[in-house]
């Protein structure tokens, strides 16, 4: 019939524009994690502003963060475990930049006989209670699983060779220390290839970076002191478990929990109720 081309196209387009509209007649826009804004001077600027600039405040603010982590150490120090010496470590990081790390004298305790059994029967009903859990807990059945698993393989060796464990309570927390600052000097590297490409305000993407710098900052210290406290109660049997499940996995876990919250902030297209770039509607009907 002359004529039903064009209606048919006139068709199309209609319920093209209406895919993108919600029940009240609003705009219903991408995801802001969905979409990657077309790249600008401005945005490619404030990127490697946010990167190289974040990282250069870093390196700068270094002798700072050792003074506050020295500060941590001896009132946690003084108020927890009274009469143990405060210490220090040069941990040298590239071209030559050196930071004092604060670590505390203590000795590493070995399990005896009683804690071996005492652990290996703690472990046992841990795994017990992975089974006993219902189908809607599999994630945490698989944790409590392999907590059990590491912990079983530290009973074993601290049983056959304790005299051969390598590691000192000293090396833990240093050790944990420089993992964290290097989680911190990646922040702003990882947030400008993943979070700065996403539909976020400049003033947004640079809260989230200073905002995950600060709290790695007061978080770290206050980690490592919690894994002094529980190794002195419970020998360094939980070293293992600690270092392997809640070191250096926790703080990239922090960073992720960041940039999860981030994306979870109303985009530009979001608040404006502006349709997807046209970059992007183009790709959709190629596709």
């Amino acid at each position: 019939m002359p004529g039903s081309g064009a209606a048919a196209l006139e068709r199309a387009r209609r319920l093209e524009a209406l895919r993108v509209r919600g029940t009240r007649g609003g705009v219903i826009p991408p995801h802001r994690s969905m979409v990657g804004m077309p790249w600008t001077v401005w945005r490619l600027a404030t990127t490697l502003t946010l990167g190289a600039g974040g990282l250069a405040a870093l390196v700068l603010a270094l002798p700072a963060l050792g003074t506050l982590w020295f500060w941590i150490f001896r009132e946690v120090r003084d108020r927890v475990f009274p009469g143990i010496p405060l210490g220090d470590q040069t941990f040298t990081l590239p071209f030559g930049i050196e930071l004092t790390l604060p670590v505390l004298a203590v000795g590493t305790p070995l399990p005896d006989q009683a804690t071996l059994l005492f652990a290996g029967g703690i472990t046992a009903a841990v795994v017990l209670a992975s089974f006993l859990l219902s189908e809607r807990w599999i994630p945490l059945r698989y944790l409590l699983r392999l907590l059990a698993f590491l912990q079983a393989t530290a009973i074993a060796f601290f049983a056959v060779a304790p005299e051969a464990f390598p590691y000192r309570l000293q090396d833990h927390v240093f050790l944990l220390l420089a993992a964290g600052l290097v989680v911190m000097a990646l922040v702003p590297l990882v947030l400008s290839f993943t979070l700065h490409v996403f539909d976020l305000a400049f003033c947004r993407k640079t809260l989230v970076t200073v905002a995950l710098l600060a709290h790695l900052s007061i978080f770290l210290p206050l980690q490592v002191l919690l894994h002094v406290g529980l190794v002195l109660q419970g020998t360094a049997l939980l070293m293992p478990v600690l270092f392997l499940m809640f070191g250096l996995l926790l703080d990239v876990l922090i960073l992720v929990a960041f940039y999860g919250w981030a994306l979870s902030w109303p985009g530009t297209l979001e608040r404006s109720e502006a349709p997807a770039p046209v970059h992007l509607a183009s790709r959709k009907r190629r596709g």
